[in-house]
């Protein structure tokens, strides 16, 4: 059962994402994205709300909506850099390879020593059927992704679920039915840096 939410007319949009997160953690969604909507509905331009929020619509499959909020993100803050690896994720496990690409081309900026750039390019090549390079540009980014977690366990899973060289990959088949293998809902907010 759902909990009441407090009287939330006295908290601050960084105070609710804050409560929002908690709730996540505790797998209260309800709560988390009434949270994200009181901030979002006082402070329409709080970015990292409407990345949350997109991550808690990912949580309950609520993919449509959670691209829309990841977009909204990236619009309000475009530092936001693991906003706009999801939002390539959520295009490439709908089968929108092109929006995908297009979505990661921002990451460029970051360069062969960050984690997301790796990712990103692990996963291009994974839908080129580069298989090897997939995991070569995957595994390193998991070696230097000391940030989260969560994203590093998504990664792993697509490198385990990689044919050995020239079948199909069955990744995007093998999500439960949901087609969203690689969304965790991340209980951190993003960082410009990350």
């Amino acid at each position: 059962m759902a909990n009441m939410l407090p009287n939330t007319s006295r908290l601050d949009a960084d105070e609710l994402l804050h409560l929002a997160m908690e709730a996540a953690k505790k797998e209260r969604h309800d709560d988390a994205i009434g949270f994200l909507k009181r901030a979002i509905e006082i402070s329409p331009t709080h970015a990292k709300s409407h990345y949350f929020l997109a991550a808690e619509h990912a949580q309950i499959g609520m993919y449509d909506r959670a691209l829309e909020e990841m977009e909204k993100s990236v619009e309000l803050d475009p530092s936001l850099h693991t906003a706009h690896f999801q939002i390539g994720l959520l295009h490439l496990t709908s089968g929108r390879i092109e929006a995908a690409i297009q979505a990661w081309q921002s990451l460029d900026v970051l360069g062969d020593g960050h984690p997301l750039y790796l990712f990103k390019t692990g996963m291009e090549y994974m839908v080129k059927d580069e298989f090897v390079l997939c995991r070569e540009y995957l595994t390193k980014g998991i070696a230097i992704n000391h940030v989260n977690a969560d994203l590093n366990a998504d990664m792993q899973r697509v490198m385990d679920e990689l044919p050995a060289q020239s079948q199909s990959p069955q990744i995007l088949e093998n999500s439960g039915g949901s087609g969203h293998v690689f969304l965790s809902a991340y209980n951190k907010t993003p960082r410009a840096e990350e």
